[in-house]
This record gives C-alpha cells, structure tokens and sequence, in this order.
C-alpha cells in the first residue's frame, strides 16, 4: 500500500472526516447573509476549511509525536516522499471539500453570482495554506489534543478579526489594517475582490496566501527526531 492511499484512509477513518467534507458544507449555505454582499457563507467555508486542515494534518503530527519519523529515517522511504504523499492525500481531500461547497453554492445562489472557478482556486489556495500553517503550528506541542485545543481558539479569533466569520467593513479601520498579517485575511480580501470584479487584489490574494504557504511549510516540514 502506497503512503498516499494510507494517508487517505486515515484521515478518512476519523469521525468528523467525511462530515467535514460532505456535510457541514451544505450547511454554511442556510446561514443568512446580508444584502449587498456576497453570502456570509463564503467567509465562513473559511472557518470550516482551516478547521478540517487542521484535522487532516492529524496523521503526520501522531507520526511525529510517536516518533515514527525515526523509524522512517531508517527505512528507503525519504522523508520528503512520506511528507509529500501525506499533504498531497490531505490536500484532495481538502479539494473535494472546497468542491461540495462550490457546486452546492452554485446551485443554490445562481451561477451568475461570482466566477466560481476563481472561486475555487482561490478556496484551493487557502486550503493549502491552511494545511501547511496546521503543519507549522503542530511541531510547537508534543501533544495532538494540547495543540488542537489551543488552535481551536486561535483559530476563531483568527478568523474573527479576519473577516471571515464576521463582515470586515464593520470593524474599525485600525483592526483592517493590523489584520493583514494574517494568513486569513487574504481569503477575506480575495473574497471582496472577488464580489468586486477587482482581478488585481484578487491576485494578490493568490500570492500572498502561497507566499504564506511556503514559509510554513518551511517551518514545519522539518524532521524533528
């Protein structure tokens, strides 16, 4: 059995797993949005999409955490293929999620609303990011469940002041512009740019949440024996 099929059943064999994917995004979609802008479920497909990062990130923070990467180091298996089967596992997992909600968002608000192929790559992107900062945050915590409660509110607040579980424009301007150092607030602002045909901020957006994705992957891909 290949690394990358494994990974797959084991972030398929958790719980919340399939709900995450499948389900919960259909849900965001009942959520009342307010006139004039896009729905609030966008943003907050945000929330859910971190959240579920974090819990396909769950498979390399146990290995690291068993110390399985020692037996890995000894084994012809290189760290960089396990490491890359698991994220790649991780990310299509993420993709189908980010592509239930696109569909479902489609059918339920019009095809007319937004480009939803835009929209798509840029839920992929984040998807990404979200993935590698899970990757960066869990080499902190010797613990899985330490680290997943700590994140859990961190998260939320990250999401909070970033605009995706709350409207941006109704925060002070001083908090719009200290936010922008976190990785969340660029699928907000590419959101907004999205809703405004603006295809300049929309690609910095696109930049700068992979330019985010590099420096935790950077920070968290490193074996720690």
């Amino acid at each position: 059995m290949s690394i990358f099929i494994f990974a797959l059943k084991e972030n398929l064999r958790q719980r919340l797993a399939l709900l995450m994917i499948l389900v919960f995004p259909l849900v965001l979609l009942f959520i009342p949005s307010m006139d004039g802008m896009l729905p609030m479920s966008f943003g907050l497909f945000g929330l859910l999409n971190l959240y579920c990062a974090f819990l396909m990130s769950r498979p390399i923070a146990e290995d690291r955490m068993r110390k399985v990467v020692v037996r890995i180091a000894a084994s012809p298996v290189s760290h960089f293929y396990y490491l890359v089967s698991h994220l790649a596992a991780a990310s299509l997992l993420l993709s189908i999620q980010c592509l239930v909600f696109i569909i479902a968002s489609a059918l339920f608000y019009g095809f007319s609303l937004v480009n939803y192929f835009v929209l798509f790559l840029l839920y992929c992107s984040y998807s990404v990011m979200g993935l590698s900062f899970a990757l960066a945050w869990n080499t902190m915590f010797r613990s899985y469940n330490t680290s997943f409660a700590l994140f859990s509110g961190v998260g939320s607040i990250m999401c909070l002041v970033s605009g995706l579980s709350f409207p941006l424009s109704l925060l002070p301007m001083t908090v719009q512009q200290s936010v922008r150092v976190l990785p969340t607030y660029w699928l907000a602002h590419g959101l907004a740019a999205l809703g405004a045909s603006s295809p300049s901020s929309l690609l910095l957006s696109l930049v700068i949440l992979w330019t985010f994705t590099g420096i935790f992957l950077l920070l968290g891909s490193k074996r720690r024996l």
